[in-house]
């Protein structure tokens, strides 16, 4: 778990978990992730799980703020191990002829011992749309520059997409459901050899959204 936080890789809470809607008027979430693929030849992040809590508040008709924390799993037994992010989403446009989001926010990465913090900033869009059925199929692209103090600055970038379903529940709640795959590749983040690091993960997302609004 180290050597996924030295190499400046999103230690828990992984994925976009964002399908480019707008929730009723708050929803929340939880969060579980893994990494079943690795890329460098020194740094292995096989068999890499983590788990997270995430909220997310409307805060006008097209724009909501998230925040999102976890833990990544292997690291509970001994010096836990996780991410905070914030970030502010906004939808530019709405089904015409898809749903254009766009998304951006600050992360802080560390260790509970202290032994190692990094901060990053992420931006990114979200193509979506929805198919009836409460269905929406979405994918997106983040750009995430992450900055280990007294090192570098090491640009990620994360591809990926999923569908979400969020049937109703009753008059002021819709359940949540999502499932994505995402790819990131860390630009010389491979810190023994200054290579490149290729990652890629699966995320399933299960929650409500609760308010007033009938909107998405």
């Amino acid at each position: 778990m180290f050597l996924l936080l030295l190499a400046c890789v999103p230690a828990a809470v992984y994925g976009l978990r964002f399908d480019g809607s707008m929730p009723m008027t708050t929803e929340l979430s939880a969060v579980g992730a893994a990494f079943p693929g690795a890329a460098s030849d020194e740094l292995s992040l096989l068999d890499t799980t983590g788990v997270g809590l995430q909220g997310r508040q409307r805060i006008g008709r097209d724009v909501a703020v998230q925040l999102s924390g976890g833990l990544a799993v292997a690291s509970l037994d001994s010096d836990p191990t996780g991410v905070i992010e914030i970030e502010v989403q906004g939808r530019v446009l709405r089904e015409a002829p898809v749903t254009l989001s766009v998304r951006g926010g600050v992360d802080a990465y560390g260790q509970a011992q202290g032994e190692s913090l990094m901060f990053g900033v992420h931006g990114g869009a979200v193509v979506s749309r929805n198919i009836g059925a409460n269905l929406r199929p979405y994918a997106g692209v983040t750009v995430n520059p992450v900055y280990n103090p007294g090192d570098r600055l090491y640009p990620w970038l994360q591809y990926g997409g999923g569908i979400s379903w969020r049937p109703p529940l009753d008059a002021g709640t819709r359940g949540f459901f999502a499932v994505e795959a995402s790819g990131y590749r860390g630009f010389g983040a491979d810190v023994l050899n200054d290579e490149d690091i290729v990652t890629w993960g699966m995320m399933v997302q299960v929650g409500a959204s609760f308010g007033s609004g009938n909107e998405d």
